[in-house]
């Protein structure tokens, strides 16, 4: 650390030849780069990928998905894992349909005042990426559920306001009814049902139960309209 402070301070001070080149190789290492050579690397990258994507899988097949159906309560046939293990807390029963696909980088945390959770994903469900689920008493999602990335479901009415008044949390039962789409970003802050059929926009805050087969949107959430048939 001595030597690398000298030489910066004698770049700054000196004007001499050899601190006007000490100053552009510098310059050079902190933001210069190589010139134009696609040709070069662009195999290089496509090997790259190719490594990458074939441990990537290697790891799936042999290790996150055995741990993962070893923590689940029964087999799941036809699961599949997206980048990596999905984090996994508390004292939570875990129950996923068939066909279904978790991101690695989802989250699930059963509150530990609850004694015993669970959650219970239906078939043919994908739950995106950066996604949080917290349990109160159980989690309920049906089949053909799609949950973009960066949903927060809040199952229980969080922590209480400081640790000299501590007070356990309301658990309760939150639902996701049959071929619900809860888009990017929606916040779900308290137990509700979430109906059939329905759409959650983006960005949404859920604070009441959703009817079945509805546009719901905004901050907080309202129902916008009905959804057709071929919606």
């Amino acid at each position: 650390m001595l030597i690398t402070h000298r030489i910066r301070a004698y770049i700054k001070q000196q004007n001499t030849p050899l601190s006007r080149l000490l100053y552009r190789v510098a310059k050079w290492f902190v933001y210069g780069q190589l010139p134009d050579l696609a040709w070069i690397y662009r195999p290089i990258y496509v090997l790259y990928r190719l490594a990458s994507f074939t441990l990537q899988r290697l790891l799936n097949i042999f290790l996150y998905l055995p741990m993962l159906q070893a923590r689940l309560e029964h087999y799941s046939p036809g699961l599949s894992l997206e980048n990596g293990f999905p984090l996994i807390q508390g004292p939570i029963k875990i129950y996923i349909g068939n066909n279904t696909c978790l991101n690695g980088a989802l989250s699930i945390h059963g509150h530990p005042d609850s004694g015993c959770c669970e959650i219970r994903m239906g078939e043919n469900c994908y739950i995106g990426w950066q996604t949080g689920i917290s349990v109160g008493r159980k989690v309920l999602i049906g089949d053909n559920v799609m949950i973009a990335g960066r949903t927060s479901i809040n199952a229980h009415s969080g922590h209480s306001p400081g640790l000299d008044r501590y007070q356990p949390p309301v658990m309760a039962d939150l639902v996701i009814e049959d071929d619900v789409w809860i888009c990017t970003g929606v916040n779900i802050v308290k137990p509700v049902t979430i109906g059939r059929g329905s759409v959650v926009a983006s960005g949404c805050v859920v604070t009441k139960d959703v009817p079945p087969n509805v546009l719901f949107a905004g901050n907080p959430g309202k129902v916008v309209r009905m959804l057709r048939g071929d919606e």
